[in-house]
């Protein structure tokens, strides 16, 4: 006993400093607390508040900025909402339980995607994603409205299990020419679809994905939504509709119309 006695008082001033820290959180010895109503540190900011170490205390850290999605009302959040809105994100993703499903699902991202990762995401885009030349406040703002998002659908249940599958599309050399949308829409428009993955290769006219569904940007003429009618009378004639475009007319052969719908709508031509 009286070798276990020494040996004990050893091995408790070693962990002294690590007993006296279990119940505390570590945040508080360099950041003021605030929002003290909205719960602990990690509800808005996460990390790992057990330890003193800032390495370990801040990984997966969400920055202040990023973090205002978790405050009712932010008026950050806010406007990242309207910036969704106003640039129609949800023609190609889903956030908030609402969007279509050509791109990732925002409200499912995979483990280990980062509030930085999601901004710097936006500032440089993947193939096929406009470049909206968004400014670094905006950019924080959007975050925001994905995370939001993100735990409003986790909130209501909607939340599904394990990650969002994701659909690859490879290109197989010259295959994708014949495709009736390359043909007549390809050199001046993109657009993104499920089945037959990424379209076109120019940037002058808009990027088209999603073009009729609820979700694209209402500029059709009288500034309504897009329908297989409104495309049709507008490939015959854009310049009748909109005097100052600088789209000419597209001339289609008889079944072409019904193929360059299929494309839009992923169904079969009729």
């Amino acid at each position: 006993m009286a070798v276990r006695f020494p040996l004990l008082i050893a091995l408790a001033t070693l962990l002294a400093p690590f007993s006296a820290h279990a119940g505390k959180v570590s945040c508080l010895d360099c950041h003021p607390s605030h929002y003290r109503a909205l719960g602990s540190c990690v509800a808005c900011h996460r990390g790992d508040p057990r330890s003193g170490r800032i390495r370990i205390a801040h990984h997966d850290l969400v920055q202040g900025r990023f973090a205002w999605f978790a405050v009712p009302g932010a008026a950050s959040t806010r406007r990242g909402r309207d910036l969704m809105e106003t640039y129609a994100c949800r023609r190609c993703h889903t956030s908030a339980g609402k969007g279509n499903r050509l791109a990732a699902d925002l409200d499912r991202l995979p483990a280990g995607s980062t509030a930085q990762g999601i901004f710097e995401a936006i500032g440089a885009p993947a193939l096929l994603m406009p470049q909206f030349h968004f400014d670094e406040r905006q950019k924080p703002e959007l975050v925001n409205a994905v995370l939001a998002g993100a735990r409003e659908t986790a909130r209501k249940g909607e939340r599904r299990e394990g990650e969002s599958p994701q659909v690859v599309h490879f290109l197989d050399g010259d295959a994708g020419r014949d495709n009736i949308f390359e043909k007549r829409c390809g050199a001046c428009h993109r657009v993104l679809t499920r089945t037959r993955g990424g379209l076109g290769r120019g940037s002058i006219g808009p990027n088209l994905s999603g073009l009729l569904t609820e979700f694209y940007p209402k500029t059709a003429a009288g500034g309504t939504a897009w329908s297989s009618a409104a495309l049709e009378k507008w490939l015959e004639n854009p310049r009748k509709i909109r005097e100052q475009t600088q789209m000419r007319p597209v001339p289609l052969q008889p079944g072409e119309l019904a193929k360059l719908l299929a494309v839009f709508t992923e169904r079969a031509p009729q």
